[in-house]
């Protein structure tokens, strides 16, 4: 069989133009970022799989594309403008870490101060988004979480049963939606939790309707530790929301803080085999995520 043939470097000049980049890793993958490099904030499909590309582009989980937001808008909050695309072209509806992504570039660019804690708005095709840039960690204001199924959960602490590869029996799970849906179990134990085998899809009774990622969670001893909780989880999502790390990490910090009932507990760290993220319960739903950008690259095309 005959490989089609990838892209190399002269191709993606010609495909995107003379223009530089930023790559970063965060918890959540790979990003390719370009900051006021490009005018129109848009990349054909074609462009984004070719620069995506492990072997013959530059090789990311997605790309983001971040420039100053117009000067039209109805709401001047908002100084820059940001949309991301996956791999595979489609365009990425949780910006939790494209988010995470750009506020990290534009210290590493000097556009903000890397030493100083400074907040910015982005504009994006699902609304407003804002981060909290420091020199520890980069936090993004994830919005609202609301209960899959509000009535059974409330009343049960579950509306689901997960069965998976690892386990013996099915588990109770409760959906929290937080931009699709999150179903999060408890299990029992440090070596339950290595024991369940991700690489396939568990299944869930009764099927959700919405797109739909699964966390397996254990609390951490000791739970609580300098007044923020501990969790350690493992989770997978489906095809076209495999960058929701962030997401899956806060679902499971507001699912255990209602089993456990320490609703005074407004911090949980959650670590996850990506590297930590520290989840942040405000008032009225609200969530915000904090986690470590440790890698920048600067490239040209």
């Amino acid at each position: 069989m005959r490989h089609p043939q990838l892209p190399g470097p002269r191709s993606l000049r010609e495909m995107i133009g003379d223009a530089r980049f930023v790559k970063v890793t965060g918890p959540a993958g790979d990003w390719i970022v370009f900051a006021n490099e490009i005018a129109v904030p848009t990349l054909r499909q074609e462009q984004v799989i070719a620069l995506c590309n492990r072997r013959g582009g530059i090789g990311a989980t997605g790309v983001v594309v971040v420039t100053g937001a117009p000067q039209d808008q109805e709401d001047s909050s908002a100084r820059q403008q940001l949309v991301a695309w996956r791999a595979d072209g489609s365009a990425v509806e949780d910006l939790t870490e494209a988010a995470r992504a750009a506020t990290s570039v534009m210290a590493a660019l000097g556009t903000i101060d890397d030493q100083q804690t400074s907040h910015h708005v982005f504009q994006t095709p699902q609304g407003l988004l804002t981060t909290v840039y420091t020199p520890a960690y980069i936090g993004v204001d994830i919005g609202q979480w609301s209960y899959t199924a509000s009535e059974l959960a409330q009343e049960t602490g579950a509306d689901v049963l997960v069965m998976t590869a690892g386990l013996t029996d099915p588990r109770p799970g409760l959906s929290i939606t937080i931009y699709h849906n999150h179903v999060t179990i408890a299990v029992e134990s440090i070596e339950e939790l290595e024991a369940i085998d991700l690489t396939q899809q568990p299944s869930v009774e009764p099927a959700p309707e919405l797109p739909t990622s699964v966390g397996f969670v254990v609390p951490q001893d000791p739970l609580i530790a300098d007044g923020m909780a501990q969790l350690l989880l493992r989770h997978i999502s489906d095809a076209d929301h495999h960058n929701d790390l962030a997401s899956a990490t806060a679902a499971a910090a507001v699912a255990f803080q209602d089993w456990s009932g320490l609703h005074q507990v407004n911090l949980w760290n959650v670590m996850t085999p990506l590297g930590d993220i520290v989840v942040q319960l405000h008032d009225d739903n609200r969530l915000s995520t904090f986690a470590r950008v440790p890698a920048v690259f600067f490239g040209h095309l």
